[in-house]
């Protein structure tokens, strides 16, 4: 899911990378919290499959709750260093 202002600019966005649903699964409750901004013109929401197989959506909605449940916006909740780290790529990790 994706809010974004009128100008284009994403003000808040979770695709659920840190997370992802993997294998065969049955029926399952999944949310994406995001934070909307009075500034706020658009609301994108979809569902990506990589790889073969089929993936269904059912029972979507749309809640207002309270600040006790935490955002899930990557930008919210990444811990960026402010200088550039490992740019010799040999810790072994691929992210």
């Amino acid at each position: 899911m994706r809010i974004d202002h009128s100008s284009g600019e994403v003000l808040a966005f979770d695709n659920m990378m840190n997370r992802p649903i993997k294998g065969t699964n049955s029926w399952n409750y999944y949310s994406v919290v995001l934070d909307i901004p009075v500034k706020s013109e658009l609301i994108a929401f979809g569902i990506l499959l990589h790889g073969s197989g089929q993936i269904w959506i059912d029972d979507l909605s749309f809640e207002v709750v309270d600040e006790s449940v935490p955002v899930t916006d990557h930008n919210a909740t990444e811990d960026l260093s402010d200088e550039p780290v490992n740019l010799n790529f040999e810790d072994g990790n691929r992210g």
